[in-house]
């Protein structure tokens, strides 16, 4: 038995979160004050130092890749209370939120509840789930107000950080101790954030090591389903962390954090059934909870070479009425930076990385084997080459990766960068990134449905995964262009083009009888491959300018188109990543505006183009954030959020999880005391 291209493309997308069940010296330890967006001028804003692009610090005037730095004072401005709500503020970052703890984020498309395409950092620990190859955003919690910025680069950067950096990166930095001194209190609540608050203090050990130690919570209300009734997904975290830095010596220095978290989400799941009625929905509580505690050491020799040693270790357990999963990651990261024959700037380093899983399935979701060890095994080296002092630079690299599911992974590129002039930059890279196969690719056995057949025979729809499930693989180009016109306006051009191979797809098979469990029904299998390939191409405009100083505006736009084909000659191939899973047009502008007697104005707009795919359409959010500073360690803010819509859709559902859940019109008030 087949089944027609249209059956299947009805159900591709909903495969698209198949793989679901299937993260230095310290200077003066004196804590100084958040500096005011407005009245940084365009010349420091594009002299921020990032380290993201090159795994070694330098200004973002000169990196040669579209990347993107969201400050802390961006966020507090934002009025953001999670991670993928700040990621909103950046060009060419497509998010949106499916439920209360859930998003969908994604880098020049292919977005989904569990994007793979994207890697993501939190200093260093690398936070996507082996299982699926994407993030659970809903755990990524850390206090936001220890966020120094999160660097967003878009395009891949596999050679220098492996599988999964693959349409881009984003990487969240958080302060050093010797930055936040003192104590913090922050408490706040509204229509949608239901109560958040945290407390955090910072002191030092003696003159050489600083510390910190934090607790927050959050609890959200649930969003609204298409009638705005209750979607029963609210939302409820607890973390408490710390972090510490020693200034060993002159040369040496070395950092020590780490956290724990307990997660409850609600979620609707739809479970099936053999017998009639094929399926049961019923509202459960979806419980994550773990740890993870990194070293890292920084040395600095004498010749100005710089060497770096970090470690790692996170436990994560996720469980809910369809399976439970436990997967403990051990990391290992060595790293070396050495300048020499003065045009020379190298950067080389060592991995290994060892994650254990252990998967307790269901009926419905399975995996053979349940328990596993990974292993991978990396070193890259990239060198910068300075061929016209100020003017022209090379940089060659390549990282070579051992993974157990498809061996030996190269990811090459290069880069130019061109600066005719200090307030102009051209460069150009073109790069090969791929993203592995994730266990639940190769392993999984996913029952989606069951239905009445011929002659009473029950039939049941099963996703399998395929062992020889191949490296999704890109091959990128991109251009860009970053200006300063004058003093008080920058302007950040990039275009792209993206060739993809052996994308995801979904073929079905042959149809076989089971016995077991009861009663006897007609498997009819679809079989997850690689026969689908694809492109994407677009460009991406960001601008910021400041018509006075106590003012600043800034805004972006980003058009993509993406394509995916398969061989024509066998129409029952679909793909799992459809065009209309992403946005085509992206447009946003946010001002920051201060005011006479220490008040704050803020407003950020947001417009999004519809989802043709899930039938998602277009919207247009406006939030406004107005503060107020009575002392200058008191902070009283209150805000409004999508203002122009008693609420809208932004993303579907999928992987049993019913319901299109919609973001609703909201108002929130918070304090923060600093001491």
């Amino acid at each position: 038995m087949a089944f027609s291209e249209p059956t299947t493309r009805h159900l591709a997308w909903r495969l698209s979160a198949l793989a679901a069940v299937l993260g230095l010296a310290v200077p003066s330890f004196s804590q100084q004050p958040a500096r005011d967006l407005a009245e940084a001028t365009i010349e420091e804003l594009m002299n921020i130092t990032v380290t993201t692009v090159g795994k070694k610090e330098q200004t973002l005037s000169t990196a040669p890749a579209a990347v993107y730095v969201i400050t802390q004072e961006d966020i507090r401005r934002s009025g953001a209370t999670s991670i993928p709500e700040a990621l909103r503020l950046a060009p060419g970052v497509e998010v949106a939120q499916i439920a209360a703890d859930a998003w969908a984020v994604s880098i020049r498309g292919f977005n989904s509840r569990y994007a793979n395409k994207l890697l993501v950092l939190i200093d260093g620990r690398s936070v996507y789930s082996p299982l699926f190859s994407g993030v659970f955003w809903g755990v990524q919690d850390t206090l936001l107000e220890d966020v120094e910025r999160i660097e967003v680069v878009r395009g891949p950067g596999g050679t220098l950080w492996g599988a999964n950096a693959v349409n881009g990166i984003i990487n969240i930095i958080t302060k050093r101790s010797s930055e936040t001194q003192g104590g913090l209190i922050t408490a706040g609540g509204g229509s949608y954030d239901r109560g958040l608050g945290a407390v955090r203090y910072g002191g030092t050990l003696g003159a050489r090591a600083s510390y910190r130690v934090f607790g927050k919570f959050l609890k959200r209300d649930s969003l609204a389903d298409a009638l705005g009734n209750d979607a029963n997904d609210r939302w409820g975290m607890l973390r408490s962390g710390f972090h510490s830095d020693w200034i060993l010596s002159d040369r040496n220095s070395l950092t020590l954090q780490g956290d724990i978290y307990h997660e409850t989400a609600g979620e609707t799941f739809a479970l099936v059934l053999l017998p009639p009625p094929y399926s049961q929905t019923f509202i459960d509580d979806t419980k994550s909870s773990g740890g993870d505690l990194l070293l890292r050491w920084n040395h600095r020799w004498a010749g100005g070479s710089k060497t770096t040693l970090q470690m790692y270790y996170d436990r994560t357990e996720r469980s809910s009425v369809s399976d439970r999963t436990i997967h403990d990651v051990f990391d290992l990261d060595f790293q070396n930076q050495i300048q020499f024959g003065g045009r020379h700037d190298v950067v080389w380093g060592l991995g290994f990385r060892s994650t254990v899983e252990k998967i307790r399935g269901s009926f419905e979701v399975s995996f053979t084997p349940s328990n596993r060890t990974l292993l991978l095994f990396s070193g890259f080296a990239q060198d910068e080459i300075t061929l016209v002092r100020d003017r022209l630079r090379l940089t060659l690299g390549a990282k070579l990766e051992h993974n157990d599911f498809t061996g030996l992974e190269v990811q090459p590129s290069l880069r130019l960068l061109w600066t005719p002039h200090r307030r102009h930059t051209l460069w150009a890279a073109v790069a090969r990134a791929v993203r592995t196969p994730s266990v639940g690719e190769q392993s999984v056995r996913l029952n989606s449905a069951a239905f009445p057949g011929p002659e009473g025979m029950t039939y049941l729809l099963a996703f399998l995964g395929d062992p020889d499930f191949k490296s999704e693989d890109l091959l990128a180009y991109e251009f860009g262009y970053r200006a300063q016109p004058g003093k008080r306006l920058s302007l950040d051009v990039a275009a792209f083009y993206n060739v993809y191979h052996h994308l995801a797809s979904a073929e079905p098979g042959i149809p076989f009888l089971e016995s077991s469990p009861s009663p006897p029904h007609l498997v009819l299998p679809i079989h997850l491959g690689n026969q689908v390939d694809g492109a994407g191409y677009g460009i991406e405009v960001a601008a910021s300018y400041t018509p006075v100083r106590p003012w600043k505006l800034s805004g972006s736009y980003s058009w993509l188109r993406t394509q995916v084909r398969h061989d024509p000659s066998n129409p029952n191939i679909s793909s799992l990543s459809l065009p209309g899973d992403n946005p085509q047009h992206q447009f946003q502008l946010h001002s920051y505006l201060s005011l006479p007697r220490s008040f704050e104005f803020d407003t950020n707009l947001f417009y999004i183009d519809e989802l043709k795919t899930q039938g998602i359409p277009r919207y247009t959010r406006l939030d406004t954030r107005l503060a107020w500073h009575p002392k200058e360690k008191l902070e009283l803010s209150c805000g409004l959020q999508n203002l122009l819509n008693a609420q809208h859709p932004e993303f579907s559902s999928t992987l049993g999880i019913q319901g299109s859940a919609q973001v609703k019109r909201s108002y929130y008030g918070k304090i923060t005391w600093r001491f």
